[in-house]
């Protein structure tokens, strides 16, 4: 895997039946010659994270996303009474371990495409844990271990619709239930230049970003968790535009401190007593404070049907994966980036 080439990282967000759109994006990334060091991802971003970690490309991926039907990932439970979900998950285990999506034995050696990260709520506590299968750049509460299926199927787990999972003697749903957007594990591990993809509307403008109103106990799952997704990365967003914030001040605060050293010795003749290679102004030292770019955001501008959670059609896939090309193409050229063809 990358050893040192962690600066782009890409964050795929949960959103079951609709992770086409990521593999959009993918398509579009590549062909602008950007290629993730790091991905972390949430559910289905989950799934195809791994499946990147694997070596699949934006090509091999929706070669795969272009067979998934519905009934390759989850069928009734009958059980409902005598149980807390509505839907199966194991043919989405048979689908991952028959169909190649994921080479958990590359996944997990120094032949991974890239520094993973996978997140998965922990039921007992609410607390959200990240698993990985490299150590993180940062010092962080990231798990290093031997990443396998039921760490990814544990990541998918939607609570009330699919059935917790176990990992580890303890029983998790959905990374999403707690954070849908992994930003905070793509810094942690190192990542500089982000890629955040979300499948639900970011910006309010003119268009109608309103979601339909549930028809049923699914749906209203789903929208309780799609609104709860959103939530979840404008906290993140703020906090990471917060610490941005304090390390400007404290770059600051180095500098001021310095220009004053340096006034200092000049008055007593003497040389200053610091390192200034760069000759910015701010001593080396100081120069561990550093700020990131905002994210590059790619989203849709108008809701994508919340029913899409839980259906995987080749038609809705078809949709899905023109929607996120041409959305990482609006947003790659709104974060100042030359976007291939154009003047």
């Amino acid at each position: 895997m990358p050893a040192e080439n962690r600066r782009n990282a890409l964050v795929l967000s949960g959103g079951g039946g609709r992770g086409a759109y990521h593999v959009g994006v993918l398509r579009f990334l590549e062909e602008h010659e950007w290629f993730p060091g790091i991905v972390a991802g949430t559910s289905i971003g989950a799934v195809n994270g791994a499946a990147i970690a694997s070596g699949h490309t934006a090509r091999s991926l929706w070669a795969l996303w272009r067979q998934l039907s519905t009934s390759n990932v989850q069928k009734t439970n009958w059980n409902v009474l005598g149980s807390n979900y509505l839907l199966d998950t194991s043919p989405l285990r048979e689908t991952l371990q028959r169909n190649g999506w994921i080479d958990f034995d590359r996944l997990n050696s120094d032949e991974a495409a890239v520094h993973l990260r996978i997140t998965a709520t922990e039921i007992s506590t609410g607390h959200l844990n990240v698993f990985g299968n490299s150590p993180d750049k940062y010092p962080s509460r990231m798990q290093q271990e031997p990443l396998g299926l039921d760490h990814v199927i544990a990541s998918c787990s939607i609570p009330i619709v699919y059935p917790a999972t176990p990992l580890h003697d303890t029983l998790y749903w959905d990374g999403a239930t707690v954070a849908n957007t992994p930003l905070s594990p793509a810094i942690d591990a190192g990542g500089e230049e982000i890629v955040v993809v979300i499948m639900t509307p970011w910006e309010q403008d003119d268009e109608d970003t309103s979601i339909e109103p549930p028809k049923n106990m699914i749906t209203a799952a789903s929208t309780m968790l799609e609104w709860a997704l959103l939530a979840s990365f404008q906290a993140d967003l703020k906090m990471f535009r917060r610490v941005n914030e304090l390390v400007r001040l404290q770059i600051e605060n180095a500098r001021l401190k310095a220009s004053n050293r340096l006034l200092m010795s000049q008055l007593r003749g003497e040389d200053p007593d610091f390192v200034d290679e760069d000759q910015d102004g701010i001593p080396d030292i100081a120069q561990k404070y550093r700020t990131l770019p905002d994210p590059i955001i790619v989203a849709p501008k108008r809701p994508i049907p919340v029913d899409r959670i839980i259906r995987y059609t080749k038609d809705g896939h078809e949709e899905l994966y023109r929607l996120g090309y041409e959305d990482a193409k609006r947003a790659w050229r709104a974060a100042g980036k030359q976007v291939e063809g154009e003047k």
